[in-house]
């Protein structure tokens, strides 16, 4: 004995330095504690921990769950908090944790902020699904069921409190009604005499609880679903189609249909501790039940009893450890290194590419420049060249003698040539050279020199060797001053100065200070109403007596 109350006090002040560590805002320091608290702590000195203790570690643990920020971690946190049901020394111990845990997290609920709220809806579904994991362990064993079951009825569904303090909080009871189908379908099916100690939570709700919300939660999340998958059922049944293995109608279709859930309502209903107000739901379900159960009979389907099968449940889809999470952010770091070195190496070819290109359009600038300096001599030699032409036909035997229709023939030739090219009309001259017209577009030296080129004979010849300007764009490239460039021309001109006014003599606004004299203002007298005469009354106003009339009338009476 006096070793045992030994081990017990030194199990409950190792847990509240433990605690204190899991509450600590370094983070490292919390990682640290939640590896001792779940690997070598618990394990040993589960037995030996008191309801006070274990309330203790569990304020430390939700501060510990609190500062934890980062999604990845947040899941494994809960995880491996959560696997302490499933994996405890003991199912009673284990029992004893998931107590401590509902008790803690519905005494912080209002505490908990919306940014944080999330994060505890996931601790929560990780916890009930590892407690219905403990139960499929111990084969749905119906002391620990019993056990599992009022924990939640009294911890979270159905609280002590619920009818003393009326403003105590509620929303994880919510939570609980609304996430339990989902993390109880994982471990299904089970017997209908199991199915109905899980369910016994909620009839209770049905029968004694004044909460509105919880009714319509437990009505919708739980009755609801086990009627709606009913019917789903019931319908492929007819219909001779088969019913995929693992779904939601084969698990809890089954239920629906064979549980007798209509005798059960109105069994409830028909008490007399049932709450006034449950019972329109309670005979509501019932009506619906009763039709899918007829239904049922009528329809000659035979369904089989669910049973329990002992199967191997896989942890939480999304649960992560620590060295899961370790692994990943290294792969993580791997990609963006090798991510980075082939970014590089990209970069590098095409910074090496640009540079080529601008090699070559330097290159090409350079020779442009070259062929127009080249041109521009051509055209100025061509001027001569015809007359030399001119020469050299004219000793041949066979000369070309250059009438007025031969010139107008090939001006309408060297048209037509023009506006193929896309030039404007007027031509080239009949004496210059191709090599002019195109050197014409490239530089304006060319083009002047093409100008020049005129033959002295014939007036013809003058208007075909000019080339027009209309159209083309100079190669010149002119610089613009804004000092030299900027004129301003106004649109109409400015009246004599004799007959500009001057600004207001008046001051206005901000002028009106001390020491500033106002200017003549023209003040326009404010028009005054006229009213109109009142019209005397026709009624006559009656005068009082005078002072001296009164005695006079005193006297006459006295004498008389």
């Amino acid at each position: 004995m006096a070793a045992a109350a030994a081990a017990a006090a030194d199990a409950s002040a190792e847990a509240a330095a433990i605690a204190r560590r899991l509450a600590s805002c370094n983070g490292s320091a919390r990682e640290r504690a939640v590896r001792h608290l779940l690997s070598t702590f618990l394990p040993a000195s589960a037995p030996h921990l008191s309801a006070s203790d274990l309330l203790k570690l569990w304020k430390g643990l939700f501060f510990c769950f609190w500062h934890s920020d980062k999604p990845l971690y947040q899941s494994s946190l809960a995880t491996r908090l959560a696997a302490g049901v499933s994996s405890g020394p003991s199912p009673a111990a284990a029992a004893a944790y998931l107590a401590a845990y509902l008790a803690t997290l519905r005494r912080e609920w209002v505490h908990i902020d919306t940014h944080r709220l999330d994060k505890f809806y996931l601790l929560n579904r990780r916890f009930l699904h590892h407690a219905f994991l403990l139960l499929a362990a111990n084969s749905f064993a119906a002391d620990l069921t019993s056990q599992v079951v009022s924990i939640l009825s009294e911890k979270v569904l159905l609280p002590e409190a619920d009818n003393v303090a009326a403003g105590s909080p509620r929303g994880l009871g919510y939570h609980v009604a609304e996430v339990f189908l989902d993390e109880l379908s994982p471990v299904l099916p089970v017997s209908l005499q199991t199915m109905e100690v899980l369910l016994s939570p909620f009839f209770a709700v049905l029968e004694k609880s004044s909460d509105r919300v919880m009714v319509a939660k437990v009505m919708s999340s739980v009755f609801e679903r086990f009627l709606e998958s009913g019917k789903q059922l019931l319908d492929m049944a007819k219909k001779g189609e088969g019913v995929e293995k693992g779904s939601a109608e084969e698990k809890i279709g089954k239920v629906g249909l064979l549980f007798g859930f209509s005798k059960r309502f109105s069994d409830i209903g028909a008490k007399a501790e049932t709450v006034q107000a449950n019972r329109k739901v309670l005979f509501g379900l019932r009506d619906a039940f009763v039709m899918v159960e007829k239904g049922l009979e009528l329809s000659g389907v035979e369904i089989a009893v669910p049973e329990f099968k002992s199967t191997e449940v896989t942890g939480v889809e999304n649960g992560m450890d620590l060295d899961e999470v370790k692994v990943e952010k290294k792969k993580k770091k791997k990609a963006k290194k090798t991510s980075l070195v082939e970014g590089e190496t990209e970069g590098a070819k095409d910074s090496k590419q640009e540079k080529k290109v601008k090699k070559e359009k330097k290159e090409k600038k350079k020779k442009k420049k070259v062929e127009v300096v080249d041109e521009g001599d051509v055209t100025e030699q061509s001027t001569d060249a015809p007359a030399e032409e001119d020469q050299q036909m004219g000793d041949g035997t066979e000369a070309v003698t250059f009438d007025e229709t031969l010139m107008s023939n090939l001006q309408k030739q060297f048209e037509k040539a023009a506006a193929e090219a896309g030039m404007v009309n007027g031509g080239s001259s009949s004496s210059a050279s191709p090599a002019s017209g195109k050197a014409a577009k490239k530089r304006k030296r060319a083009k002047s020199a093409d100008r020049l080129s005129v033959s002295d004979g014939d007036d013809v010849s003058r208007e075909g060797t000019i080339i027009s300007q209309d159209g083309e764009k100079s190669g010149k490239k002119v610089r613009f001053s804004m000092k030299n460039n900027l004129v301003w021309k106004p649109h109409n001109p400015l009246p004599p100065q004799c007959l500009r006014l001057p600004p207001s003599a008046t001051p206005r606004g901000s002028a009106l200070k001390k020491g500033v004299l106002p200017g003549p203002i023209k003040e326009t007298p404010t028009p005054v109403k006229k009213t109109k005469p009142k019209a005397k009354s026709a009624k006559k106003v009656l005068k009082k007596p005078s002072s001296a009339a009164k005695r006079l009338r005193k006297l006459q009476n006295f004498s008389a």
